[in-house]
């Protein structure tokens, strides 16, 4: 099967599941599409970041950000924040730069205000839920590219620098100095961490964020720290790949599954690196593109005839989660596919 086969699948799958409740799963999903550009799903992606942006709440949320329940994993209860709903505030800042209709700018205006109003710890680093004071990997992603790009559309430098302040703090806090790699989540009152594993999609989340940070705003004096941190925790990583391509769900322990999700997000972000120069100690460029493939091929060998992507760890990751499909293991298949297509483009993909 073709690379534009298999992308029209995933794509087509994501129409065909929309998810009205829960914006920042769709987030990743819906800059895939934007990534690839398909005619057929353009109208879709402007339906949904449209429907956001209706249901913005008066503090300035985007979407709908609901508290639940947790049907399993570490955690018994989510309490949204701003955190969270800004992970719509990416792609539909890429629709804006697409389209150059002002409701987006208004409402990412908005959306950061929401941001910057949301509760912090001691060294400022926004809280990943009410149930706080907590900051979670995954985070880096959902806000970091969002405050960078307003802050580049709006011509607002205080928002850029925002994104890479919360970088660091998240990076100070969670990515263990001694390994390179990042652990889920931490409390700074009392100061634990409720969920310390090395989960191998929270550092796929962080992978991506700063493969988004250094394209956004490559002039940065931020960035150097980024680049630093990306080379660290792409090597730890990699170190960690599975002889199949895959990578497991806790990224040290054999005995847990493989998993698709972190599985993309490592191909994305292992190809990234190579496009935008990041050294990686020991090992070459090649060598990275390498296993950024193995791992792309091996999950794109698994998706099925309707462009379901399975073998994804549910929401909210660390250990006891079930496995299915998620929207944002959907985006991920389609973020590096785009990302890798020069490379997996004339493959016969076995799906």
């Amino acid at each position: 099967m073709t690379l534009e086969t298999l992308v029209r699948r995933v794509s087509a799958y994501i129409a065909a599941h929309p998810n009205e409740r829960d914006c920042w799963q769709k987030a990743p999903a819906l800059s895939g599409l934007l990534a690839w550009d398909l005619p057929e799903f353009r109208s879709l992606v402007k339906k949904w970041i449209d429907r956001a942006v209706a249901t913005q709440k008066s503090d300035g949320n985007l979407s709908y950000g609901d508290w639940h329940l947790s049907s399993g994993g570490h955690i018994r209860s989510f309490t949204p924040l701003a955190s969270e709903t800004s992970a719509m505030g990416a792609p539909m800042l890429e629709l804006y730069a697409a389209s150059g209709d002002v409701r987006y700018l208004s409402s990412a205006e908005r959306q950061y205000r929401a941001l910057c109003e949301a509760p912090r710890t001691s060294e400022g680093g926004i809280w990943s839920r009410g149930e706080g004071p907590e900051l979670w990997i995954d985070f880096t992603y959902l806000m970091c590219p969002f405050m960078a790009r307003y802050g580049k559309h709006a011509g607002r430098p205080e928002a850029v620098d925002e994104a890479f302040r919360q970088f660091a703090v998240h990076v100070r806090r969670l990515v263990d100095p001694e390994v390179g790699l990042a652990r889920h989540a931490w409390c700074e009152k009392p100061n634990h961490f409720p969920q310390s594993t090395f989960w191998a999609r929270g550092n796929g989340w962080l992978l991506a964020c700063c493969a988004e940070l250094l394209t956004i705003a490559p002039e940065h004096p931020g960035c150097a720290h980024v680049r630093e941190v990306y080379g660290v925790v792409l090597r730890a990583m990699s170190q960690c790949q599975d002889a199949s391509g895959y990578f497991f769900h806790v990224l040290d322990d054999p005995l847990s599954n493989l998993e698709a999700s972190a599985t993309l997000m490592y191909a994305y972000g292992a190809e990234r690196a190579v496009q935008l120069q990041v050294p990686v100690a020991g090992l070459p460029a090649e060598a990275l593109r390498e296993r950024a493939i193995r791992a792309f091929v091996v999950v794109a060998g698994s998706v099925e005839e309707s462009g379901k992507v399975p073998g994804v760890a549910m929401v909210p990751g660390g250990p006891g989660v079930p496995f299915d499909w998620t929207l944002f293991g959907q985006g991920f298949f389609l973020l590096a596919a785009h990302a890798l297509q020069a490379h997996v483009g004339a493959l016969e993909l076995d799906a």
